[in-house]
């Protein structure tokens, strides 16, 4: 018996969601295990991200993270028809042997644009991809992204730097890093998820217009 194409290409990709999410625990933080992201971000943005966790000179730092896994995940959520929002964790850095990232980047599908009155007045506004409002602490990228992992259709995703403690950068310095990081990883990711031109994420990094 011939089984259906759609079944064959939907089992392995729902199991990257419900099943192959080892990399994180419980509480949501990765798992002991690490998988390393190293390499996927380009060295503009991992310099970026030394300076939001405060980790100077020939201090180590240690990335955990599996982006490949994370486009899977968001490929996978597409396509088993699931619009609720829920975060992919796709990069971390660590500074030495911490348990808990010091910067860490989430991924997700959602639905539509923030209104500027669900976040604080620390936040301003980029024109970056749809929209990109960041703090010194924190900051999220939202963009269009056209794919066949998306069976050719416009989905919208949110990027995200979870807030980070302890950042010593002057505010208007953190913020400019802060939107480093989220152009970075979102290229990093629209590689992987093979998206077409109209990302509105430029191939290099500068800092956009306010809005």
């Amino acid at each position: 018996m011939k089984i259906p194409l759609i079944t064959v290409l939907l089992v392995p990709l729902a199991l990257a969601v419900t099943g192959c999410q080892g990399g994180e625990t419980k509480g949501g933080g990765p798992s002991a295990a690490r998988t390393t992201c190293a390499g996927v971000l380009d060295a503009q943005t991992e310099s970026a991200v030394r300076r939001l966790a405060d980790i100077h000179g020939p201090a180590k730092v240690e990335y955990e993270g599996d982006p490949a896994l994370t486009a899977s995940q968001l490929a996978a959520q597409y396509l088993t028809g699931k619009a609720d929002q829920k975060d992919y964790f796709f990069c971390g850095a660590y500074r030495g042997s911490a348990e808990h990232e010091s910067v860490r980047i989430n991924f997700s599908l959602t639905q539509e644009l923030p209104r500027a009155s669900t976040t604080g007045s620390e936040f301003k506004g980029y024109r970056m991809g749809k929209l990109a409002r960041v703090s010194s602490r924190a900051g999220y990228l939202y963009f269009d992204c056209s794919s066949v992992k998306f069976d050719r259709t416009t989905q919208l995703v949110r990027a995200e730097i979870d807030p980070i403690t302890g950042v010593t950068e002057p505010s208007d310095a953190a913020r400019e890093d802060n939107l480093r990081v989220l152009h970075g990883s979102s290229r990093a990711l629209s590689r992987l998820l093979e998206c077409e031109p109209g990302t509105g994420i430029t191939g290099s990094f500068t800092v956009p217009p306010a809005t």
